[in-house]
């Protein structure tokens, strides 16, 4: 790319991909359109085993990001994960063992490069240089941010006003994190806005040991919009790298319509006139239920392959060990419900289909060859 046509890149990256940038707009899209070679990085702390589409809204401006030339890092929070973000929590998170951080990590790169190749990143890990700081080292970090910094965080201020704890290991998380960008040297950071805060004291931190000027990116999360939560794995509503072509495709069905374009836009590549056409800003999609089939489409091809999005809309085969069994049963012994009060819940609501007929009677025997739909997209076939 000529300069022209890198700094058109980069406008439209940002400005599709990123919330807000610090220090400003002009000097972000000065420096990653200008300068060849910026070490940018991205962290995760190892507090679940999957990547979920809420990081692919950073990892894919990442990839454009690499696509200027950039070295990009994938910083896993080995080290981090034990402290606990406090971000967004009215109670400290319960502190990971070891084994469990060492479990969670194993396949982070592997899943990361369904989004971003895998010749395009490095991954570090911030234990490697967090567990040898000694105390003095710590002293002379917590001197460079005030109490007063912290508690202007509107978690603790909500804690402190009902009375709920608020430990002194959870202001050293943005001080343990801001400290990765001194270890990495780096030239800029990118992550959730719900990670400014922690950002911002690694650029402050950075600034005043080695005299780094660091740009910050963050990136919009993923918020439905009528219920005003993230889309996370507590609220049932998260969409991993390692789901099967079926799950992704019946969460897809599943969410809200008014997600549909912010999901086009933040973690698929297609093209932004597209984008706009069949799904106006502001507006209903013109047909929901085919833009839905086109995500979750769109999102099989990059997590399974072209020859996995036919595989999305069929059965998923269940072999059955007895010839037939009660409805309920099935539903409870082979995981689409969680107990066998939410399975007679689902089928006395006719939320069950059986070879497309509903079936509201618990005891119903279904058998070999059955075809069963299970609520919006879930589909499973007896053998």
């Amino acid at each position: 790319m000529d300069a022209h046509e890198r700094i058109d890149f980069a406008k439209k990256l940002l400005s599709r991909r990123s919330e807000a940038r610090y220090p400003s707009d002009d000097i972000v899209l000065e420096r990653i359109a200008g300068e060849k070679k910026l070490t940018i990085y991205f962290g995760i702390d190892p507090t679940g085993a999957d990547i979920h589409l809420g990081h692919t809204v950073a990892l894919l401006l990442l990839k454009g990001l690499a696509e200027l030339g950039h070295d990009i890092v994938l910083l896993v929070g080995d080290f981090t994960a034990r402290i606990g973000d406090p971000t967004g929590k009215d109670a400290a998170r319960v502190a990971l063992s070891g084994e469990q951080i060492d479990e969670n990590m194993k396949t982070y790169q592997e899943q990361v490069a369904k989004v971003l190749p895998a010749q395009r990143f490095r991954i570090a890990y911030n234990g490697e240089w967090l567990s040898a700081l000694t105390m003095e080292q710590v002293l002379k970090l917590t001197s460079m941010v005030t109490v007063q910094q912290m508690m202007q965080r509107d978690m603790f201020q909500r804690r402190q006003a009902e009375g709920r704890p608020i430990h002194v290991s959870e202001f050293l998380y943005p001080l343990m994190q801001g400290y990765d960008s001194v270890a990495l040297q780096t030239d800029g950071e990118v992550g959730g806005n719900d990670q400014t805060f922690n950002m911002l004291v690694g650029r402050e931190l950075e600034r005043e040991i080695i005299g780094k000027d660091k740009i910050v990116i963050t990136t919009p999360l993923l918020v439905d919009a009528t219920t005003g939560k993230k889309m996370s794995k507590s609220e049932g509503t998260l969409i991993a790298l390692s789901d099967s072509p079926q799950e992704i495709r019946r969460k897809v069905l599943d969410v809200d319509d008014k997600m549909i374009r912010t999901l086009f836009e933040l973690c698929t590549e297609r093209d932004q006139a597209w984008i706009d056409e069949r799904c106006p800003e502001g507006r209903a999609p013109n047909d929901p239920r085919g833009m839905k089939e086109d995500l979750a489409a769109e999102l099989v091809r990059m997590y399974h392959g072209e020859e996995a999005v036919v595989d999305a809309g069929k059965a998923a085969e269940v072999a059955i060990k007895e010839g037939s069994m009660p409805i309920a049963m099935f539903l409870k012994e082979y995981g689409f419900a969680r107990s066998m009060s939410e399975a007679k819940t689902l089928v006395s609501e006719g939320a069950v289909r059986v070879n497309d007929e509903i079936q509201k009677g618990w005891e119903y025997e279904v058998k070999k060859g059955d075809t069963i739909k299970i609520g919006k997209g879930r589909f499973a076939r007896l053998v």
